[in-house]
């Protein structure tokens, strides 16, 4: 990851918005983040941490500490970060919560943290994220690192850069997991188990089925299961033969039964054809009378539309009379309202001129009102604009008193303000001289704890030394007493040679024949299990020997280290007191104090000052307006006052009221009078013209009904002579005895045609029986009734034998099939478990030695990181080696013994000493010099490893002031070698002899009004 573009608004002790181009360090990308102590170098860390991770780059400060607290209410707080990872360019903007200024009304409201991460193309945002959690994994998956790793790795604050050097075996083994991907070979381990636990299990599954089913068959083994097997097949074929055979009986009996089902069915169909014809025998003759009726009915129908219209015509005929009398009796209402409407509208017409000279008179005194109303309004408007004209002055003069006394005081403050800023001048020197001071005092402390930890190391060299000498006094007595019991064990086997030996035969050992001297016998006797045992004890002692000398070469390379450390301390103290500091620290802390007390108190009367100053400003804008607004005041009573007068001659030589409302009363009466008037006379004209149209139309509506009247009684007395002659035709006497022939459903035609069609069917029946019968009769002629019953019996015996045979030769086949099933089952499983039994041991196997349970006994992933780490110290030994000048160099710990927790430790070898030590004895410019050598080493191993993280940046914000000049220079050859492979490197440091040496540098300075500013200034170094 490499910074493009960093903006940074409101944040930290920037108060306004800087911005910051990380591209014009393409060719210079060694570059100094320099500046005085406080002035916000640390906050461009914090800036470019929060961006990415939403976190500052030290756990100390939280997000909510991150917001200017000088920018106002209305000042967005924020970070905008553009980035490129692996040539594909990002972009993240993200604020934290504050009070910002409320965009409805007035007051505070509260902005939520946000965060926006974009991919750019060409300069196009592409895809975009908002979420936090989304924004965050995202970070994660570009840059390879959580925000913890990435403050080890990559932005090495301060209080971090340590951290990689002196973390423990699991916390570096979780910081190199996450750099160099390890975990493929993890998950490889996982695999292997599972798959080994896959077939442990599979196998167990196996083993299980073949007992349960060997269970199922009550057999002990395979062999047992398949001579039972045989007995089943054996037994299931003689039940299948049996079942034959009484299928064939079962058949024989059911065709007997079906030929006398078959005989005995003709015999019931006859006596069914015999029933069948004496029933309609018995219901034709009863259908006469509904045949008499039918006809009737019939008759009848072919007159019934002309009744229809017989009926509806007499039925109009006498609606035309009723409507002809409704008519009558309207046309005389409307005669007597039509006469007196006529009346009425020439009365209007009278008063017609009477009217319209009264509108007239109407007209003048509404003009008269107005006029009268308008001076009424132009009187009050007068007083009101005198006395707004009056308090205008008073306003003015008021104001301008108040302005006097406000510059006044405002000229008071200001001489206060610049006493208390020369007060506060002092505070930076203050400060400085503070830090040194406290500087001193803590390296004061450590010179006393160093003094005290060499005092300690020197007692444990010591105890250790004593220990070690002690040991080997037991080691050397126990090695005397082995040999004398190996002497006693050797004579004691020479005399037991001795018994078998005779002169002149030769010797099993040497060969001789001749044996002048045989070994006598001896007092003491010695086992092989004394000589194990005290072998044993040998080893013991001597094991304990070495760890013993062993701590005491660690207890005197620490005690060298101490001493070595104690020594550094006490010649940067120069010879000072921890007294005399801490009186200096006193005296300079309470100055601070006082000067730190005039800055604030200059702050604070300086924006009160400036609250004044725009105060006095508006004031004074206050006044200019009350002034402008008085005069026209003035203006607006004077024209006020001839409106008055103007309106006041209008109304001159009339008799009107005194008062206008009076007035307005008397016009609203005659108003409201003639309004009256005006509608009565438009009611009685339209009423006229109504009636005169209704009343002739009603004469005419009334000759039209009575013609229409008489045609429809016409048609009716011509349609009663045509029904009663139709009537006589038909063979009715009259109307009765037409009206009862269709009484009832025989009105209807469906109702006729339904008996119509069932006295047909009933005829057709009569017939069919009758033939029926006879072809029946035919058909039994020489037939024999049979006994079913016999037959029925005989065939449901055979049915139920056959059944239940095939039921028994059914579930044996059934559980034959089961056992051959179960056999073939049997013998997959057989196979099965022999190919899952050398399939286990492959597995397990690797499995075991993945994760160190066999072998070397180191995990897989232990394995590769023990030797990406040998890789990272043997690239930082190369360049600690250096600027150490020779002195010191990483070392591994002991991985013999470390084995079982991951075997990551490491530990520092002094060439000076000639041993190794902790870690945590390095002072504080050796740490930092191995803390800078491993974190180029790291950078270069996970460059260099493939499917790594790249590390395109890093930032190192410590130590440098705890370097002499010559090792500072070596130091910085370093950097400068590691920027020529491409990767930008910055520095963060108030040492003047960097800004000296470095040419491409970050400045970070204090502005006036309290806040920080910084940009790059590029070019040669300082002279």
């Amino acid at each position: 990851m490499k910074p493009e573009i960093l903006t940074i608004c409101a944040f930290g002790p920037y108060q306004k918005k800087i911005c910051l181009d990380f591209s014009i360090l393409s060719e210079q990308p060694f570059f100094l983040i320099h500046g005085a102590t406080g002035a916000g170098k640390t906050s461009i860390f914090d800036a470019i941490c929060y961006a990415l991770y939403g976190e500052a780059a030290t756990e100390a400060r939280t997000p909510r500490m991150l917001r200017n607290r000088e920018a106002g209410p209305e000042v967005d707080t924020y970070v905008d970060l553009t980035f490129c990872v692996r040539d594909t360019h990002w972009h993240i903007r993200r604020n934290p919560e504050y009070m910002r200024k409320a965009k409805r009304g007035t007051g505070l409201a509260r902005q939520a943290p946000e965060v926006v991460l974009e991919r750019l193309k060409d300069g196009k945002v592409m895809e975009s994220w908002t979420r936090d959690g989304e924004v965050q994994a995202r970070i994660v998956r570009l840059l390879g690192f959580q925000c913890k790793q990435f403050r080890q790795v990559v932005l090495l604050p301060q209080g971090e850069f340590r951290r990689f050097l002196m973390a423990d075996t699991s916390a570096r083994k979780e910081i190199m997991k996450v750099l160099f991907n390890t975990e493929i070979y993890q998950k490889l381990e996982d695999k292997l188990k599972e798959k080994a636990a896959e077939v442990s299990k599979s196998y167990d599954g196996i083993a299980e089925k073949q007992r349960l089913y060997l269970a199922e068959a009550n057999a002990k083994d395979e062999a047992e299961f398949a001579a039972l097997l045989a007995a089943r097949e054996q037994q299931t074929a003689a039940l299948v033969k049996r079942t034959a055979a009484l299928q064939s009986r079962k058949e024989a009996c059911e065709k007997e039964r079906d030929a006398a089902r078959e005989t005995m069915a003709k015999f019931t169909q006859a006596d069914k054809a015999a029933e069948e014809l004496q029933k309609w025998e018995r219901i034709v003759p009863e259908d006469e009378e509904a045949k008499a009726m039918l006809d009737r009915a019939d008759r009848a129908a072919a007159l019934m539309d002309l009744a229809n219209q017989l009926q509806a015509a007499r039925q109009d005929a006498a609606k035309r009379g009723q409507d002809l009398e409704a008519l009558k009796q309207q046309g005389k209402k409307l005669a007597t309202a039509y006469k007196q409407a006529e009346e009425r509208f020439g009365m209007v017409q009278q008063q017609k001129p009477a009217h319209a000279a009264e509108r007239e008179e109407l007209i003048v005194l509404q003009g008269l009102l107005k006029v009268a109303r308008e001076l009424e309004q132009a009187k009050r408007d007068a007083a009101v604009k005198r006395a707004a004209s009056e308090k205008g002055q008073q306003e003015a003069t008021a104001a301008k008193q108040r302005l006097v006394a406000a510059e006044q005081e405002l000229k008071a403050e200001q001489q206060q303000a610049e006493s208390l800023q020369k007060e506060a001048a002092g505070v930076d020197a203050l400060k400085l001289r503070q830090q040194n001071l406290l500087a001193e005092k803590e390296k004061a402390a450590a010179a006393a704890r160093s003094e005290a930890l060499v005092r300690e190391v020197a007692a444990g060299y010591e105890q250790a030394e004593q220990a070690a000498k002690k040991a080997e006094t037991e080691w050397q007595a126990a090695r005397a007493e082995l040999a004398h019991l190996r002497e006693v064990a050797k004579e004691a086997r020479a005399v037991l040679l001795a018994e078998h030996l005779e002169e002149g035969e030769p010797c099993p050992v040497c060969g001789a024949t001749h044996h002048p001297k045989l070994a006598e016998a001896v007092t003491e006797i010695v086992t092989d299990e004394m000589l194990k045992a005290k072998e044993a004890d040998v080893s013991s002692f001597e094991q304990r020997h070495q760890a013993a000398a062993a701590r005491a070469q660690e207890k005197s390379g620490k005690l060298a280290a101490a001493k070595a450390e104690a020594e550094a301390l006490v010649k940067q103290l120069a010879g000072r007191e921890p007294a005399e500091l801490a009186a200096e620290l006193a005296k300079v802390k309470t100055a601070l104090q006082g000067a730190q007390k005039a800055a604030e108190g200059y702050g604070s009367l300086m924006k009160a000052i400036e609250r004044k100053q725009q105060e006095q400003k508006q004031q004074q804008e206050r006044v200019a307006a009350l002034e402008q607004r008085a005069a026209a005041s003035a203006a607006e009573a004077a024209a006020a006052a001839a409106l008055v007068q103007d309106k006041q001659a209008q109304l001159a030589g009339r008799e009107l009221p005194a008062e206008p409302q009076e007035l307005a009363h008397q016009y609203q009466q005659r108003e409201a009078s003639w309004q009256a008037a005006e509608k009565a006379a438009v009611a009685a004209e339209q009423d006229y013209h109504s009636l005169d149209t209704r009343y002739h139309a009603a004469q005419s509506a009334w000759k039209t009904k009575r013609e229409e009247l008489l045609r429809s009684q016409e048609q009716a007395t011509a349609l009663q002579q045509s029904f009663a002659g139709r009537l006589a035709q038909a063979g009715f006497a009259d109307e009765a005895a037409y009206e009862a022939a269709l009484q009832g459903s025989w009105r209807a035609s469906d109702y006729r045609d339904k008996v119509r069609r069932e006295l047909l069917s009933h005829e057709q029946a009569l017939h069919t029986a009758r033939t029926n019968l006879a072809n029946c009769q035919k058909t039994i002629e020489n037939l024999e009734k049979p006994d079913l019953a016999v037959a029925e019996d005989a065939a449901s015996a055979a049915q139920a034998a056959w059944q239940q045979a095939l039921r028994e030769s059914s579930a044996a086949e059934t559980v034959l099939r089961s056992w051959q099933k179960r056999q073939k089952d049997l013998d997959a499983l057989r196979e099965q478990s022999g190919e899952l039994t050398q399939t286990y041991a492959r597995i397990t196997g690797l499995s075991e030695l993945a994760s160190g349970k066999t072998g070397s006994r180191v995990s897989f992933q232990t394995y590769v990181l023990h030797s990406l780490l040998d890789d990272v110290m043997e690239m930082a030994n190369q360049r600690l080696l250096i600027m150490s000048r020779g002195q010191y160099e990483l070392h591994s710990g002991q991985r013999q013994r470390a084995n079982q927790q991951g075997g990551l430790d490491m530990e520092i070898f002094d060439h000076y000493s000639g041993y190794a030590r902790p870690l945590a004895t390095l002072s504080g410019g050796e740490s930092f010099l191995a803390s800078l050598a491993l974190a180029l080493g790291l950078a270069d191993v996970v460059q260099a490893c493939a499917g790594g993280v790249r590390l395109d940046t890093m930032f190192i914000d410590e130590g440098f002031g705890t370097l002499d000049s010559e090792t500072l220079d070596v130091a910085l050859k370093a950097l400068f070698e590691l920027q020529k492979s491409g990767r930008l490197i910055g520095i963060i440091s108030h040492v003047e002899e960097l800004r000296s040496r470095i040419p491409a540098r970050l400045e970070v300075t204090k502005t006036k009004s309290g806040g920080s500013t910084a940009h790059f200034e590029l070019g040669t170094a300082e002279s």
